[in-house]
């Protein structure tokens, strides 16, 4: 039993040691500091923009992208536009090395510029993870910042945390620690954004089948922890169907995307249709409170949920 003890201790030091010495390497300082990208996009489009906003870390930003038409809020800008054949007006207030307790912060900085957006993006956990943080300290603040835009009728998606597991510069066993940590991380960030009325894309399954398959193509040649501008698209091509369902322009090419449904007192308990979700590639879901009846109406006549 003490062996046994002994063992656990031995790998448990031997883990957390190799990940502070491997994050101390790849801290994103080696491309100097990032502004995210904004502004106004789908000038050629009619009618008055809409407002989409978007929270976060690194990812949100587009760290290690080599343009600034190669990062998420621009993709999704760009998608949306062409969805909702409206012009949209991008505000990212997404910082370089954020953890979820700065998502208070940035909640206000976004509210403060655009008092009423449309839509609001949120990718979030990877640094939770990374610096080793506890569960409860990474889901309040998004839980509160989602219940918060939710009051003020703003849809909200959020992205969980991807699989870390697939950073190539980690070996075991931290490379398994990362990953499971990763999924423990974004099962409950799904748990606790559906509680408070947002929807969420699950981003470990859809993406890091890719990011195993290439990794000299999917992560950026900079540090090789943050994605390439190929992974950029393929991380924005897993979101923006969800970003356009809720800003009720759906497009046809998604009738068979699984916007599954969670209502309250359905036969699943919410705790597991968020793991189903972050273990099914590309798996969406949508808490009934946050979408308005037309659209999920619509949504409905497309897919069925599952119930069983």
């Amino acid at each position: 039993m003490a062996s046994t003890l002994g063992l656990a201790v031995a790998v448990m030091a031997l883990t957390t040691a190799e990940g502070l010495m491997v994050r101390e390497r790849l801290a994103p300082t080696r491309m100097g500091p990032i502004r995210p990208r904004g502004g106004r996009y789908g000038a050629h489009h009619p009618g008055p923009p809409m407002k989409l906003g978007m929270l976060g870390d690194s990812l949100a930003v587009g760290y290690g992208a080599d343009h600034p038409d190669e990062t998420p809020g621009s993709l999704l800008a760009m998608g949306l536009a062409d969805a909702a054949d409206r012009q949209v007006e991008l505000t990212n207030v997404a910082v370089v090395g954020a953890e979820s307790t700065a998502l208070v912060a940035q909640l206000a900085e976004l509210l403060e510029d655009v008092p009423d957006p449309d839509v609001v993006v949120i990718v979030i956990g990877a640094n939770d993870v990374m610096h080793l943080k506890r569960l409860t300290d990474a889901l309040w603040p998004l839980s509160e910042t989602v219940r918060d835009l939710r009051r003020r009728h703003v849809q909200v998606v959020v992205a969980t945390c991807p699989d870390l597991g697939t950073v190539q510069p980690f070996s075991q066993p931290l490379r398994f620690f990362a990953h499971w940590s990763s999924r423990l991380t974004a099962t409950g960030q799904a748990i606790v954004a559906l509680r408070a009325g947002g929807r969420t894309v699950s981003l470990a399954d859809t993406l890091g089948p890719l990011f195993r398959r290439d990794p000299e193509g999917m992560f950026s040649i900079h540090d090789h922890l943050h994605p390439s501008d190929a992974g950029y698209r393929a991380a924005a091509a897993a979101i923006l169907p969800s970003v356009c369902a809720a800003a009720g322009y759906p497009r046809p090419q998604d009738a068979v995307v699984p916007h599954r449904v969670y209502r309250k007192g359905s036969k699943h308990p919410l705790a597991w249709w968020a793991f189903r979700a972050s273990r099914r590639v590309g798996a969406r879901l949508t808490a009934s409170e946050s979408t308005v009846e037309g659209i999920r109406t619509a949504r409905t006549q497309r897919t069925h949920p599952e119930s069983g």
